[in-house]
Order: C-alpha cells, then structure tokens, then sequence
C-alpha cells in the first residue's frame, strides 16, 4: 500500500507545495513517475510548486480527498520579529488555518512541525535517504548558512521548504506510515 501526503510551507504572498508517495517497501527504479526519490523508492517525490495562497486553498480543496496526511509549518511569531509584525492581521497564520480547515473537512489528519530546525533536518534527511542535494544559501538575515538544498527544485525556495517538511514527516514522525508497524 503507498500513502499520498502534501506538504505546505506557508506564507502570506507564496505558499510551498510538496507532494509525496510513501511506500513501506522498497519499490523498482527503473519507471520513476517523480521529481525525485529516495534510493529505495519508498520516498518518491511527485510534485511541487510554488502557489500564492488562495491557488494553494484551491488545489487542497481539490485534492485533499485522495490525501493520507497534510504536514504544515506551524506559524509563530518570534520575539525579534514581533515589531514588524505590529497591526498586521497575520496572514500567514490564516494560510495555516485555512489550510488546517480544508483538510479536516476531508478527515485528513494534520500535522504541524515548527520551521526552525526541522527545515534543516528535513533536508539531512534528503540527503542521507538518497534524493539529489546541492549547497545552496539558505535561510535569511543573521540565520543565512549554506546546506544541502533539493538540487532538482530550482526557482523559489518555498517549494523545496514544503519538500523538507515532507521528507522530515515521512522519515522521522512517529506517525509516518514508514515508521509504524504494519496491523
């Protein structure tokens, strides 16, 4: 059995979409139908994009059906920034929770992860499971640093933090279906 799950990296002007296809056994490399895979396939890759948010609502309403998981970066509002963020209506935190509520008008379990360290971790993981990584600068402001970034994921990086999200899910989260054992 293989699992579809989605992975959102949000934001108020660009939203990262990652989906993927989890499979609990290794499966043959020579019909790859995605961007890019583990060395066992049982990570597949099969979309991402970089949507504004309200095509990001329309694609999770059209597809959240045939969904196992949608994992999401949770929104928090970190003390350095909390000045800019003065009279702001926090759109980044309604993209979480429009997207938390589509998904659950669909019974499709939501999972949150905070952006700092798993977007980092999530990408070890990339690459230590096989998928094609290239240093890159990543991060902004005094949290710049250079790190493995998906190689085959050009353009904005919204698409490869949504793809990070969902590599950390499908490997380390307890709820993974990689990590539970079969009933």
């Amino acid at each position: 059995m293989s699992w579809l799950i989605a992975a959102i990296d949000p934001g108020d002007r660009w939203c990262g979409l990652a989906v993927f296809r989890l499979n609990r056994e290794a499966e043959e490399m020579h019909q790859c139908d995605c961007l890019d895979c583990s060395r066992k396939g049982r990570v597949r890759l099969l979309h991402a994009q970089t949507l504004a948010p309200p095509e990001a609502y329309d694609w999770l309403e059209k597809n959240a059906r045939t969904l196992h998981a949608l994992v999401l970066e949770r929104y928090q509002l970190y003390p350095w920034l909390a000045r800019e963020q003065g009279f702001s209506e926090f759109p980044t935190a309604q993209c979480v929770g429009i997207c938390s509520y589509l998904a659950g008008k669909c019974d499709v379990p939501v999972y949150k992860q905070d952006a700092k360290g798993n977007l980092k971790e999530g990408r070890a993981q990339a690459r230590s499971i096989g998928f094609a990584m290239k240093d890159r600068r990543l991060g902004s402001g005094r949290f710049a640093y250079y790190g493995p970034d998906f190689a085959r994921l050009p353009g904005k990086p919204h698409r490869r933090d949504a793809a990070a999200h969902g590599v950390r899910w499908a490997v380390l989260d307890e709820h993974s279906p990689l990590l539970r054992r079969p009933a």
